[in-house]
């Protein structure tokens, strides 16, 4: 999911036609009933854009805009929505994630929890006004001390998910590493951080409590669009990793749809 050989080329032609037809297999199996989708994730780690990547939807520029409430995502022709986001903020878990816990207890449905390697959006707040701010620090400075903490974060939802009793026993949990456009970069380490260290060690505990073979887990990455993270005044925190481009985001948004599809269809 990091470092795959692909021709690039290739992929960028035949995406779009790809990406469609597995959308439409993708709906075909939540729209009858099957299955649902619930979305969790910290504020700022992309979860809307995930949410709407499912629906079909356009993401526009990417611009930031704080959720405030469980997001509902519908099928053209007016279908009931199955994906559901609720907000990340920690002010807002209480009254919107309990509800969804309870959903995950109650139906059938496939866990995504999105996660950035920390890099979380800032706006609208300057960099100056994060709590990691000292004179001392620039903006880059700043923002690294600010993703570290967040990294940490990360791991919330998995801890609340351990209180939760999945329905029929069975958690189908799909770990998305997003904005790789940011963090290409570092990607060696970034692996090892979800696959080797404190992540993998909150899914190996949560599996443990589930029991063997009652946890079905998938790890990967994507970004939803390329572009440089700022703060609320502009100011580049991060740039794009150099070498990560267009036909590489897209190859990785296609099977991201197509590993939740196959995650939706053996729930």
């Amino acid at each position: 999911m990091f470092n795959e050989a692909i021709s690039l080329a290739a992929a960028a032609i035949q995406h779009h036609e790809g990406l469609r037809n597995q959308i439409l297999r993708l709906w075909d199996r939540l729209t009858r009933g099957h299955t649902r989708v619930v979305v969790f994730g910290n504020a700022g780690t992309g979860k809307s854009s995930f949410g709407r990547l499912l629906a079909g939807k356009s993401l526009g520029a990417g611009e930031y805009l704080e959720s405030t409430e469980v997001e509902r995502y519908a099928v053209q022709g007016g279908t009931s929505c199955t994906v559901l986001v609720p907000p990340g903020q920690k002010r807002l878990r209480d009254a919107t994630w309990s509800g969804l816990e309870e959903f995950v207890a109650s139906t059938r449905c496939v866990v995504v929890h999105i996660v950035d390697y920390g890099l979380d959006e800032v706006a609208p707040l300057p960099y100056t006004q994060l709590r990691t701010y000292a004179p001392e620090r620039d903006a880059r400075a700043t923002f690294e001390a600010f993703a570290e903490e967040q990294r940490r974060h990360e791991l919330d939802p998995l801890v609340r998910l351990k209180g939760v009793q999945p329905y029929e026993g069975q958690l189908r949990l799909v770990t998305v590493v997003n904005k790789q456009d940011l963090w290409w970069r570092w990607r060696d380490t970034v692996r090892t951080h979800y696959a080797e260290g404190p992540y993998a060690t909150c899914i190996a505990e949560l599996e443990a409590q589930l029991g063997p073979g009652n946890l079905h887990h998938t790890l990967w990455s994507s970004a939803p669009i390329i572009k440089n993270l700022r703060d609320g005044d502009g100011t580049i925190l991060l740039p794009c990793s150099e070498g990560y481009d267009e036909p590489l985001r897209l190859w990785h948004e296609e099977r991201l749809v197509t590993m939740v599809g196959e995650a939706a269809r053996h729930a």
